[in-house]
């Protein structure tokens, strides 16, 4: 029988073959170990994200009850006290939690812009347009804001906005004519951008009810808007008073004259109408982390009175909005 011989062509042939072969099945076997990789990394996030939601919910309730015990035990808000010191990074069995609080009632509520009966505040209006210029804003903001929330589909001028403006962009809808829940909402505002929200967002809110402005939190931004009156020396002065003697009530001739002190040629009426030295809502940001997970929530509580059947009781607040963020 005669033996085949391969020539060395044939031999070059079959070793590149085998190569590939060996290069195409480690080419697998890593794709395959990458997917692999991949899948173990979600599926250690998805658990760590998991357990990371474990804590939100105890830590909403532990702001509740930190919010309840403080509401027993004072009729005035200022930013001595412990509410307005950020939580520092606690641990939590294997997790980290941080946060603060915020009182919303130092801040302008733009659900003031419209009254009660569904009409516009021109008072609110005015110290809102002031505030956007302020912070080199469009003022002209304000009455596309006030026309997003009042009940009529008359456009105000100049810059209002009303349906026919909504209706008739590529993707229409309506205003809301009601009242802003959450800030997020005026989105929708024809003239509000992600920069424009973002700049506005330290020194705005959404109450469910009028608000009057807490003195002794407001920025100074706040008070520049509702007082245009008086410049920034005052009202710089003003804001270093309350750290050291806070506001407690217009009852107080101490703290009446301290603020006509600085709010001079106001009013007693126009300052009691506009101040407030205590709050019934704030907003408590809140976050998570646990290895890489890291989860961040908002929510807005609202202090209630006292029962009427039990008068020294307090009262556990109440829950308005809770949010991812």
């Amino acid at each position: 029988m005669r033996r085949r011989l391969y020539s060395p062509y044939q031999r070059g042939t079959a070793i590149i073959t085998a190569l590939l072969v060996v290069l195409l099945a480690a080419s697998v076997a890593a794709f395959l170990l990458a997917q692999q990789s991949h899948a173990l990394t979600r599926t250690a996030r998805a658990t760590e994200r998991a357990q990371a939601m474990l804590f939100v919910q105890p830590l909403l309730q532990w702001a509740r009850a930190s919010l309840f015990e403080f509401q027993k035990n004072t009729k005035v808000v200022d930013l001595t006290q412990r509410w307005a010191q950020p939580i520092g990074a606690q641990p939590i069995e294997g997790a980290l939690a941080t946060g603060f609080f915020r009182d919303e009632t130092g801040l302008f509520n733009v659900n003031n812009l419209v009254n009660d009966d569904g009409r516009q505040n021109p008072a609110d209006l005015a110290a809102f347009k002031k505030l956007l210029a302020n912070l080199e804003l469009n003022p002209h903001l304000a009455s596309a804001i006030a026309d997003w929330i009042d009940k009529d589909d008359e456009t105000s001028f100049p810059g209002g906005a009303e349906d026919q403006t909504y209706l008739a962009l590529p993707q229409p809808y309506r205003a809301a004519n009601q009242r802003v829940l959450q800030i997020e909402e005026l989105h929708g505002v024809r003239g509000i951008d992600t920069a424009t929200l973002n700049k506005l967002r330290p020194f705005i809110t959404a109450l469910p009810t009028r608000s009057k402005i807490n003195i002794n939190t407001a920025p100074r931004e706040i008070l520049a808007a509702a007082f245009p009156e008086q410049n920034k020396t005052v009202l710089d002065e003003l804001l270093g008073r309350r750290i050291s003697q806070p506001f407690k009530s217009f009852d107080n001739d101490r703290d009446i004259k301290g603020i006509k002190a600085f709010l001079k040629d106001i009013p007693a009426a126009k300052l009691e109408q506009l101040l407030d030295f205590n709050s019934r809502y704030f907003s408590v940001s809140m976050g998570i982390s646990t290895g890489s997970a890291q989860l961040r929530q908002s929510a807005l509580f609202q202090l209630q009175p006292a029962n009427a059947a039990a008068p020294n009781a307090a009262a556990w607040p109440r829950i308005i909005w809770v949010k991812d963020d």
